[in-house]
């Protein structure tokens, strides 16, 4: 993709569009069938899949005879992933006997990583039969059910200041973490690399939005510091969260609907993979899996207070640092893998617009979510989080801004990262000593 859109011709632009701006709802579904290309492929930096050139040749036009080898098929694409399902039932386990809350914390921690993956697997498999449309509708919304679970399982457990951490934290560890890392590794294996100049400029004004939309509840709420104020915050917060959700719903209809030629990659044409399992078991799979993660979910989120207090870490530090790892991180590590093939469109497509949705899908629907329950989750993330938040966005939007990445960026976003977790790390895990209770 060209890093220069200045008198390019209406159609060029629309392609450049793409590779950024799809991450919504196609670069879900590209990332994967990469992600099963390169492990057939048996490259020295991807997981080896268990099959030799022949087969992964020949079954990538017919696909498994049936779903019984589709899930064997799954398990040696992603063997690591597969071996950490065992941790599923010793998570539930540790929750029943009421074991220490760093096991019972530990234990569903390391669960919800494989069932996050069986998931967005699930999902495309589904996604496959049922449309373009409907299919990225569907990778749209179970692409971050992980983070909306979590979110959920607070707000339950009157966790708001957890639920709001773990939401700027899947902002936060998208665009400098995983962005910063796939800068950095890409960077070594080709000096200068390139992507859609466009396609970053849009995402950065989405995240714009998000900070626009999360700072001035913020700021309302610490400029007038009244309790009449801060029902009016609430109130605010909640429209402002259905204004959000009108927004992203309305880029979706864009999407998929009335400039669908815009987000149509050049390589869509290609052969794609066969999904591994029916649509029947694939969706089964589906509300299994999202059923036990649910309940891992809550019993994580239960264990966070013995566990901050066993380890004396802050709840900010689990919150920004350690939950949003979970949620996407095999897809995170097949955006870093690409980028060393030099797939920069799609490594940020994933990196930024997961951030994007996040701002724009996630954080309002928990808002709602609080509503629905009677707790007031509110858009108010309080002074610190909202700085950290925009000095973040904008050395994004300062990096992406010329269509060229290497290295030394990466190092930079990655660095910013590290100084952010040692400030929560050393932060204590005392009340007193919360930054999230800053005036």
């Amino acid at each position: 993709a060209g890093c220069s859109v200045r008198g390019s011709p209406p159609q060029q632009r629309g392609v450049g569009l793409n590779a950024a701006m799809a991450s919504m709802t196609q670069a879900q579904k590209k990332l994967r069938r990469t992600n099963s290309k390169l492990d057939q492929a048996g490259r020295a930096y991807v997981p080896v899949s268990g099959r030799d050139d022949n087969e992964a040749g020949s079954g990538s036009g017919d696909g498994p005879a049936n779903d019984c080898e589709g899930c064997l098929n799954i398990v040696r694409g992603q063997p690591v992933l597969a071996c950490m399902l065992v941790f599923v039932p010793m998570g539930y386990a540790a929750h029943f006997m009421h074991m220490a809350p760093p096991y019972v914390f530990g234990t569903n921690f390391l669960a919800i990583i494989p069932l996050a993956w069986l998931i967005g697997k699930s999902t495309e498999d589904v996604a496959a039969s049922v449309g373009q449309t409907l299919g990225g509708l569907l990778n749209a919304t179970f692409g971050n059910i992980v983070e909306m679970l979590l979110c959920v399982a607070g707000i339950r457990n009157n966790e708001i200041s957890v639920v709001q951490c773990t939401l700027l934290g899947s902002i936060l560890s998208n665009l400098l973490l995983v962005l910063g890392t796939a800068f950095f590794v890409g960077g070594l294996f080709k000096p200068t690399q390139t992507y859609s100049q466009q396609g970053a400029v849009t995402q950065c004004t989405l995240m714009s939005m998000t900070v626009f939309a999360i700072g001035l509840p913020t700021m309302y709420a610490n400029i007038l510091r009244q309790d009449d104020e801060f029902e009016h915050m609430v109130e605010v917060s909640r429209w402002s969260s259905v204004f959000l959700l009108f927004t992203y719903c309305a880029y979706l209809y864009f999407q998929l609907g009335t400039h669908r030629s815009l987000f149509e990659a050049e390589d869509d044409d290609e052969e794609e993979d066969p999904p591994d399992l029916t649509p029947c078991t694939a969706a089964v799979l589906l509300a299994i899996a999202t059923v036990v993660t649910s309940f891992s979910t809550d019993f994580l989120i239960n264990a966070i207070q013995g566990t901050m207090h066993s380890w004396n870490i802050s709840q900010e530090f689990i919150g920004i640092i350690l939950l949003p790892i979970i949620g996407n991180a095999a897809e995170h590590y097949t955006a870093i893998t690409v980028a060393v093939r030099d797939k920069m469109d799609l490594s940020l497509g994933v990196a930024a617009g997961s951030s994007c949705q996040m701002g724009l899908l996630v954080t309002p629907f928990t808002v709602l979510v609080g509503w629905a329950y009677g707790v007031e989750m509110t858009l108010d993330f309080h002074s610190f989080q909202l700085a950290v938040l925009l000095l973040a966005v904008f050395l994004a939007t300062n990096i992406l801004s010329n269509g060229q990445s290497n290295w030394l960026e990466g190092l930079m976003l990655l660095v910013t990262y590290f100084i952010l977790a040692l400030i929560y790390f050393f932060e204590g895990s005392g009340a007193e000593h919360s930054l999230s209770t800053l005036a």
